[in-house]
C-alpha cells in the first residue's frame, strides 16, 4: 500500500482530533484503523508529524498566538483549524525538506475537507504571514 505524503496528512489530522479526546491512541493500531487495513504499516513520516506536533505543541502554539488578532485565543479557535495551523507550522519550522509554499497548500487542502472556507482564508493569512516573516 503506497501512500503519499499529502495522504499521510490527512492521517495525522484525524490522529491529533482523536487525541484530543484519548492521549493514549497507539500510533499504529489507529493507523490501521484510519486505512482499515489490518496489515498497513505506519509510514515514519505520519510518526514523525504525530510527534513532532505533539513534543513541540506549546512552540507552535506560541507561534500561532503571536499572530492572532487581540480579540482571539487559541481557545475560541475552531479545534480542526488549530490542528490544520499545528501540522503547518511543525512542517514549516521544524521539517527542513518541506518548503514552506508546500506546507501551506496542504495546509489550504486539509481546510478543504475538514474546514469551511472561511477557515481556509483565515489559515491562509496566518501561514502566509508567518513565511514572509520568515523571509525577512
Amino acid at each position: 500500500m503506497k501512500i503519499n505524503r499529502h495522504q499521510i496528512r490527512e492521517y495525522v489530522f484525524q490522529t491529533l482530533f482523536a487525541m484530543q479526546s484519548n492521549d493514549e491512541l497507539n500510533l499504529d493500531y489507529f493507523f490501521k484503523y484510519l486505512t482499515d487495513n489490518d496489515e498497513a504499516v505506519a509510514p515514519d513520516y505520519y510518526k514523525e508529524l504525530v510527534n513532532g506536533v505533539e513534543d513541540n505543541k506549546e512552540k507552535i502554539d506560541k507561534i500561532i498566538e503571536s499572530y492572532l488578532d487581540s480579540k482571539w485565543t487559541l481557545n475560541r479557535l475552531n479545534k480542526s483549524d488549530l490542528i490544520i495551523l499545528e501540522i503547518a507550522i511543525y512542517e514549516m519550522k521544524f521539517v527542513e525538506n518541506v518548503p514552506a509554499k508546500v506546507a501551506i497548500n496542504e495546509a489550504l487542502e486539509l481546510s478543504k475537507n475538514f474546514s469551511d472556507d472561511k477557515s481556509i482564508n483565515f489559515i491562509n493569512a496566518i501561514l502566509d504571514k508567518i513565511m514572509n516573516d520568515a523571509e525577512k
